[in-house]
């Protein structure tokens, strides 16, 4: 498995497919310095090593409301 197919995916849709190959990747979460940890879903947006390694940020799932002022 190469992992190509695995960047924009969930983190444990990702998990799923790395498992069923065989491969238990190590996980390093990626963030903008001043975004506090767990903000968003996590989803892959680097593969090294076959996916032995795979770095995932968080992305929003929804958005916010405008407010009227």
């Amino acid at each position: 498995m190469t992992g190509e197919n695995l960047l924009g995916l969930p983190l444990d849709e990702a998990l799923e497919r790395l498992r069923a190959a065989g491969i238990e990747p190590n996980i390093v979460e990626s963030r903008a310095p001043r975004r506090p940890a767990g903000n968003g879903a996590l989803r892959v947006v680097r593969i090294k090593n076959g996916g032995r390694e795979i770095t995932v940020c968080g992305f929003q799932t929804a958005l916010k409301e405008e407010r009227n002022a």
